[in-house]
């Protein structure tokens, strides 16, 4: 029986043709869209997730129906910098398209989301046949962290259209934003933005309707169906921070079984082609049958041709998102820090961390991030323990810094650094970053374990003396 083959990369147009006499079945490789890379801060954005390829045989077929072939685009990398634009989704038949990448928090800078890769479609008649949905887009990365990357699973947008994947959530602060959901089946979910300066989650991938064959879903930012002889390098693979994904690919083998020849000098020829005069002038025969038991049978067909056209293609955005807007979390109320929630006007109340951030030395996420573990997870022995000798310690300081010597500048440069070092280990512990800061572990061990003692033996002597910094930092009265 032979075989049409036709193959289509991405050019941002739908391709229809009405099936031809003596064509029975159809054979299909399809590649959706790949997600777009988020954008990056000083941690990279998460890659976008390869879109996914499908295959399948025998897709009955019916002289005169018509056929659709959308192929998914991939979604554009996020930017960075304040309030940087998410990736556009990649798009394909309307309805059919990805998402479009969070806006990045219009703080400071960080990473948007990558957009969604648009799915590959095919229609028959109208109706849905077989569908390669795209790649979810990486989240934006932060500060403190990396974006998230593209989901190679789908979660179904609740949404409609159904089919259309969510855009990513963006960040109100200063954070990376969501990765978009790809277009499929079922659209992708977007991630959602950052809790302040981190990275922002992978949107998910589009779904797929395999039409009784097989479909993959790939791994990371590679496509499944690599080792097909149809596959194009490049093709539907996850964009890298940034980097906008691979675009779809789609292949139709169009089983026929009409086969007309004429022999030549006893060598039998294909007819390509057969026309008939009218005033003059030859027009196309595009078909031909005879007939056998009282059925036609298909003798000649003039091939599977088809056409383009721009309309039913693409959308401007996807679907509204249902991921969290990124947030940075507010201040104390009492304006204090981590190391001493309350800071009155009195010079003895500041604290090392306090003094830090209120000197440009420490940033207020980080004094924040330190405030809350302090409130929650510190003992009040360890507390009194280190405003004892902590207070005394930042005046001295302070009256140090002013008179800007050499040696004020190391003890700054040293009080600093064991103060940085705690509040990375703590916001590791927190979930913040990933990575050990070894300096910070021993600071906590050896700094939190003698301010414990310390606060153990003094306690009954001086408890009085922090009663109103005790009260702004009892956990019952905080509302994180």
């Amino acid at each position: 029986m032979p075989t049409t083959t036709s193959s289509f990369l991405y050019t941002g147009t739908l391709r229809k043709v009405t099936i031809p006499p003596g064509a029975t079945s159809l054979t299909v490789h399809l590649w959706g869209g790949a997600g777009g890379g988020g954008g990056s801060d000083r941690n990279s954005g998460g890659a976008g997730a390869s879109g996914h390829y499908v295959t399948a045989s025998n897709i009955s077929l019916t002289a005169g129906q018509e056929i659709q072939v959308t192929v998914g685009g991939g979604g554009e990398g996020g930017s960075s910098g304040g309030s940087a634009p998410g990736g556009t989704n990649g798009k394909s038949r309307t309805q059919y398209s990805g998402g479009t990448g969070g806006n990045s928090g219009p703080s400071g800078s960080s990473g948007a989301g990558g957009g969604g890769g648009g799915a590959t479609v095919i229609f028959i008649n109208g109706a849905e046949a077989v569908v390669a949905g795209g790649g979810g887009g990486g989240g934006g990365g932060g500060l403190n962290s990396a974006g998230a990357v593209g989901i190679n699973a789908n979660s179904a947008t609740a949404r409609s259209p159904g089919t259309l994947g969510e855009n990513g959530a963006g960040h109100s602060g200063d954070g990376g934003a969501g990765g978009a959901g790809g277009g499929g089946a079922d659209g992708g979910t977007g991630g959602s933005g950052a809790t302040a300066d981190n990275g922002g989650t992978g949107g998910r991938s589009g779904s797929d309707n395999a039409a009784g064959g097989t479909a993959d879903a790939g791994s990371g930012v590679t496509p499944g169906g690599t080792g097909v002889q149809y596959y194009t390098s490049g093709v539907a693979v996850g964009g890298s921070a940034g980097q906008s994904g691979g675009n779809g690919k789609a292949v139709l083998l169009f089983n026929i079984e009409v086969n007309a020849k004429y022999k030549v000098s006893g060598v039998w020829k294909d007819i390509s082609d057969i026309k008939y005069k009218v005033l003059g002038a030859w027009k196309d025969i595009t078909a031909a049958y005879y007939k056998v038991g009282g059925t036609w049978k298909a003798l000649y067909n003039s091939g599977v041709n088809f056409t383009e056209t721009a309309a039913g293609f693409g959308d401007s955005t996807g679907n509204t998102t249902s991921g969290s807007t990124g947030s940075t979390p507010a201040p104390p109320p009492s304006g204090g820090g981590a190391d001493h929630p309350y800071v009155g006007p009195e010079p003895d109340s500041r604290v090392i961390c306090t003094w830090l951030t209120r000197n440009g030395l420490m940033s207020e996420e980080d004094l924040l991030i330190d405030n809350i573990y302090s409130v929650k997870h510190v003992s009040e022995s360890t507390k009194i323990g280190y405003w004892f000798w902590a207070v005394p310690y930042v005046r001295f300081m302070d009256n140090q810094h002013r008179k800007d010597t050499k040696f004020s500048r190391y003890l700054v440069r040293f009080s600093k650094a064991l103060a940085q070092s705690r509040t990375n280990e703590i916001k590791r512990e927190m979930g913040y970053v990933h990575d050990h800061d070894y300096l910070g572990k021993t600071t906590r061990f050896i700094g939190e374990n003698l301010c414990t003692a310390l606060g153990f033996v003094l306690k009954p002597f001086i408890k009085q003396r922090y009663t109103r910094w005790l009260e702004e930092t009892d956990p019952r009265k905080m509302d994180w």
